[in-house]
């Protein structure tokens, strides 16, 4: 019997539904199949799950119901694999079709590295693929080279991330921000501690929608989403690196942000995308490669004085409104 390099811990909560088509993607869509725990932190049990358990047969455990999200993924990560490597795989989101395979494989001849990173496809609340991306790095990377290539990917992000075990124990798990774990952290954290390899095939299928972080579908998570990314790179940050690999980490994550939320919402609430760009200014660094870029596409947010750029976004907002009426 070969002993399986690789745990898939599966933690859920109140979403039977897509608990449904992740374990699909692992039962029914993959030619090797590794221990598979789901771990249940509902405040209310499911006759689903029961169900499921029937079909698919995973081991479960039962949580308190109490955990808050970064307490439920480090009991997931830290205590409950009993191999070398863990995937943690959200119930929202899906393996790639017979994608464990070829990582067993990788898994059980890569060493002395806290992270591997695997290619992923962004798909949404259908499963449909809207974006893939796949890591371009073949070699290993350690210390600030490492820090330096995870705090500029921000497509960075689970099922894609395989931790070692014995890495994530040591530098003791997620962090929390705003009661959100900080997935980008702890890749970053693995990655300057302990090494990062990388495996240049699709390995999970991140779920975007309406029920995750990066949701932006108001001001107000937009809000969120910023001010989450700006707290994640500057713990990054904090880990030990030069100054210059600081200033490049806390440029990209903040303006790559950015460039989102600006995208989705200037042509209706300017104001509130130049609100955004003080807040952005006020952490980032002077001068950055993202924030220039920035400065080309909205260079009126910069304008000195600043009521100038307040006035023109009034303007706009008040001009559309007159167009939408006639």
């Amino acid at each position: 019997m070969i002993l399986q390099p690789l745990t898939l811990v599966i933690p859920t909560r109140d979403r039977p539904d897509f608990l449904e088509k992740c374990l699909r993607s692992v039962f029914s869509c993959q030619a090797e199949i590794p221990s598979v725990i789901v771990s249940d932190n509902s405040i209310t049990d499911h006759s689903a799950i029961a169900t499921l358990r029937r079909q698919y047969g995973f081991a479960y455990i039962r949580q308190s119901g109490k955990l808050s999200q970064t307490e439920h993924l480090n009991i997931c990560c830290k205590e409950l694999p009993s191999t070398p490597w863990v995937l943690v795989l959200h119930d929202d989101d899906e393996l790639y079709p017979d994608s464990l395979r070829k990582l067993n494989t990788f898994l059980s001849q890569c060493e002395n590295v806290g992270l591997v990173v695997a290619g992923i496809q962004y798909i949404d609340e259908q499963g449909t693929v809207r974006k893939e991306w796949i890591p371009k790095c073949h070699t290993t990377l350690r210390g600030e080279e490492a820090l330096r290539y995870l705090g500029l990917e921000w497509r960075l992000r689970p099922p894609g991330m395989i931790l070692s075990v014995q890495a994530v124990r040591k530098i003791g798990g997620y962090v929390e921000i705003g009661r959100t774990a900080a997935d980008y952290v702890l890749a970053t954290q693995l990655g300057y501690v302990s090494g990062v390899a990388f495996f240049p095939k699709f390995v999970g299928r991140f779920r975007q929608g309406i029920q995750q972080m990066t949701d932006v579908s108001t001001p107000e998570k937009s809000a969120e989403w910023l001010e989450f990314s700006i707290r994640q790179a500057e713990l990054t940050a904090a880990l030990g690196c030069s100054a210059a690999t600081a200033d490049q980490v806390m440029d990209y994550s903040t303006w790559w942000t950015f460039l989102g939320i600006a995208s989705r919402w200037f042509p209706s609430q300017p104001s509130f995308v130049t609100q955004l760009a003080r807040r952005s200014l006020h952490h980032s660094p002077r001068t950055g490669q993202w924030q220039r870029r920035v400065r080309r596409e909205y260079p009126f947010l910069f304008w000195r004085p600043s009521w100038l750029a307040w006035k023109l976004c009034q303007f706009t907002q008040r001009a559309r409104r007159f167009l939408e009426k006639l």
